[in-house]
């Protein structure tokens, strides 16, 4: 019972401590300056004035709600997101467009695959298929190599990015798929390329 008594003051201190501190805020003004010390301000978090509040937070509090996403499926980077509409529609991401016999990725194209990665992260649930391109040029063997390097190459970006690698598969075609008929270097450039299919959701 003693033992119990002498608990008692620590217990109702410490409760008199945690409420007495949880209303004093350090803030910056929009000039960056900090307030003056000892100066009482609101917080930035307001409680609405009906309804319950909870301390769970959603995807949907983060994202956005249902509306916002096109289609409902896919979480948005934008909201007038192209890449988002594009998956939806589509089943693809951006495609990645490489030099004539080259596998590393272009200075030209690292914007849009690191779009890809932003749209994986927020899309956590989705796997993709990298397919691996080449143009008709050069002996088949080789062109299918050639488009594993590519598809490999942009794998690897996107695992550096954070994407995990148990969400990607790699595949290569080679020449086989062309995304262009024809035997000039307009035709050739659209060609040489890694795709990113969307397989699962």
């Amino acid at each position: 019972m003693k033992g119990s008594l002498r608990i008692l003051p620590v217990i109702l201190l410490t409760f008199l401590l945690a409420a007495g501190c949880g209303k004093r805020i350090a803030t910056e003004d929009l000039a960056g300056e900090a307030a003056a010390p000892g100066a009482v301000t609101e917080s930035a978090v307001v409680a609405p004035e009906e309804g319950v509040v909870s301390g769970d937070v959603t995807a949907e509090d983060i994202l956005g709600n249902a509306d916002a996403r096109i289609g409902g499926r896919y979480a948005s980077l934008s909201p007038d997101d192209e890449l988002t509409r594009k998956a939806a529609e589509k089943g693809h991401l951006y495609t990645i467009y490489f030099d004539y016999d080259r596998y590393t990725v272009r200075d030209s194209d690292l914007d849009n695959l690191g779009k890809n990665a932003k749209w994986l992260g927020l899309n956590s649930n989705v796997k993709i298929r990298i397919e691996g391109h080449a143009d008709e040029r050069g002996e088949t063997e080789y062109n299918l190599a050639l488009g594993d390097k590519r598809a490999r190459s942009v794998k690897k970006y996107l695992e550096d990015l954070g994407v995990k690698t148990d969400r990607m598969e790699v595949v290569s075609y080679g020449e086989e798929k062309p995304a262009v008929a024809g035997s000039s270097e307009e035709a050739w450039s659209r060609n040489r390329r890694a795709e990113f299919v969307i397989i699962a959701n």
